[in-house]
């Protein structure tokens, strides 16, 4: 121990004795007092009378009427220090309660805060652990808003909190007098019933039915949905942290079906959840681990027999795992943010690559860099853009960005922008997988888009027969109409190729020339190849 500390005991013990020693110091003072006033008045009370009263009988009445005087001084006095205490104590003791009142009071307030939810008022996370004490044949509804958080990126934290009390509340008027709705934070709830096993189905289906009407939040009306997961006691867990836990594994199982349903925990369900956490555990390392690498497929130009370009496509080499597929960890990459300095690496080397390419040869291709919505919305997005080209050397309009049409459809007014001033920098902007959704012209125009990528699967349809007229054709003239450049993806076949270029297709890419390159073998690919003439003819 300190000699602080011991001195703060030492302190401590020394303020409990002097509170202890009060009364009694305070009771020998007043009957010191007491004594000596007697004494006194008794000495000199008799020297007094000895004085001026010779006649005994006299002497003796006065002595009685002096001991009465006494008495009665000695009552008032008594009286005057009984009435001060008791008037002291009764006035503590009203303090005292009014103090206990107030701390009950606090208390229940402090209670009521650390219980409630301040956004909605219904019980929180706290509540349901204090609430929960019984848990016979209850069930446990996990709810979750589908794509909040892009409501909250797209609209603002106001307008989702008016959201979620929108929705908090539709659940809340919804309830049997039996349930309880709680809200654990964020867009989750859980709603607590006691229906029989056999009812929860259509309770759950109840539940869904609830977010089939447009929610209105002030001027805006939108359509949401949500996902629900389910468990039971005691067959989905005997203690309330079983329960959750295994109602938010049948959450996150109905997340990646597809959303807007429910469903029953399974044992089964653990497992791909096992494997998502170790993949991510994983993930979180794999960069500064050196496990990634980039590809390169080239990108033919039918109009001259050169490469046009090149697609940088990400691959992992986990040394658990082995190689991961990039459509198995990029969501997992773009759900946990660990996209944005992924994306980074991504762009840095792909940019050093085809400045090398500069470099060395002749020829001057662009590099093409897949771009996350996670990354675009993030703040001074466009910024590292330009000083990762500046840094690597590379002029802007060698680099092409590539997002998806999804990512056009999902949050085209946040991105708008952002790709806006990129192209005024002289950065082209690929739309890929074109087709695949179902965007529209007005989005297109919208956006500065230089190069339009048809989706693989319009390419797949292209028939043996050139006399057929699939929508591919259409597509291409479309898009040069509008002053794009346009790449088929994925092409295969000869068959494929001719049909292209009868539509006049600009680039081609795909494995007919060249599947996706390690940085070695694509630099001498680019070097060494010998495209046939037959392809610019």
């Amino acid at each position: 121990m300190s000699n602080y500390e011991a001195n703060e005991d030492s302190q401590r013990e020394s303020s409990k004795s002097n509170i202890t020693r009060l009364p009694v110091v305070a009771s020998l003072k007043i009957s010191s007092i007491y004594l000596i006033s007697g004494a006194l008045w008794i000495l000199f009370s008799d020297q007094a009378l000895n004085a001026f009263v010779t006649n005994k009988q006299l002497f003796t009445r006065f002595s009685l009427i002096k001991g009465w005087l006494f008495i009665a001084i000695t009552a008032i006095f008594l009286f005057y220090l009984i009435y001060r205490t008791t008037l002291r104590m009764s006035f503590t003791e009203r303090k005292l309660h009014n103090q206990y009142t107030e701390l009950l009071s606090s208390r229940e307030e402090l209670r009521q805060v650390a219980f409630k939810d301040q956004l909605t008022g219904l019980p929180n996370r706290l509540a349901l652990y204090e609430n929960m004490t019984l848990l016979k044949d209850a069930s446990l509804f996990y709810v979750d808003l589908d794509d909040f958080k892009y409501t909250n990126d797209t609209l603002g934290h106001a307008f989702g909190d008016r959201l979620i009390r929108e929705i908090s509340t539709r659940l809340a008027e919804d309830l049997s007098p039996s349930e309880q709705l709680y809200r654990l934070g964020g867009d989750e709830w859980v709603l607590v019933t006691r229906l029989a096993k056999d009812r929860l189905q259509e309770r759950a289906e109840r539940l869904i039915g609830l977010f089939e009407r447009a929610v209105a939040v002030g001027e805006h009306r939108m359509h949401t949905t949500g996902s629900i997961g389910i468990s039971h006691f005691p067959s989905h867990g005997r203690t309330l942290d079983q329960l959750l836990q295994n109602a938010d594994i049948a959450l996150y199982y109905v997340k990646n079906r597809g959303k807007n349903g429910y469903a029953f925990y399974d044992g089964a369900l653990s497992v791909p959840l096992q494997h998502r956490a170790d993949m991510e555990r994983l993930l979180r390392h794999a960069l500064e681990n050196m496990e990634f690498e980039l590809h390169y497929q080239p990108q033919i130009s039918l109009g001259s027999p050169r490469i046009d370009g090149l697609e940088a496509l990400i691959r992992w080499n986990s040394p658990v795992l082995g190689r991961v597929a990039p459509d198995q960890f990029i969501r997992i990459a773009e759900e946990t943010q660990l996209i944005i300095p992924i994306g980074e690496w991504v762009l840095r080397t792909a940019c050093q690559f085809i400045r090398s390419l500069h470099e060395n040869g002749t020829d001057r291709p662009i590099i093409s860099v897949n771009v996350s919505v996670v990354q675009l919305i993030g703040q001074r997005y466009v910024e590292r853009v330009l000083d990762i080209l500046r840094e690597t050397g590379l002029e802007p309009r060698y680099l092409e960005l590539e997002i998806t049409e999804s990512m056009v459809i999902e949050s085209l007014d946040l991105i708008a922008d952002k790709l806006s001033r990129l192209r005024e920098h002289g950065v082209n902007i690929a739309l890929d997988d074109f087709g695949r959704g179902f965007s529209s012209l007005s989005h297109l125009m919208r956006l500065p888009i230089t190069t339009l990528k048809i989706d693989k699967s319009f390419i797949e349809q292209i028939p043996e027969s050139a006399e057929d007229q699939p929508l591919t054709g259409l597509i291409i003239r479309l898009a040069q109409g509008i002053g794009l450049k346009v790449i088929a993806e994925g092409v295969e076949t000869y068959s494929q190729l001719d049909y292209l270029k009868k539509y006049d297709c600009d680039c081609i890419q795909g494995y007919l020339f060249s599947k996706p390159l390690p940085a070695t073998l694509a630099r001498d690919w680019v070097r060494t190849a010998s495209l046939p003439g037959s392809i610019s003819q």
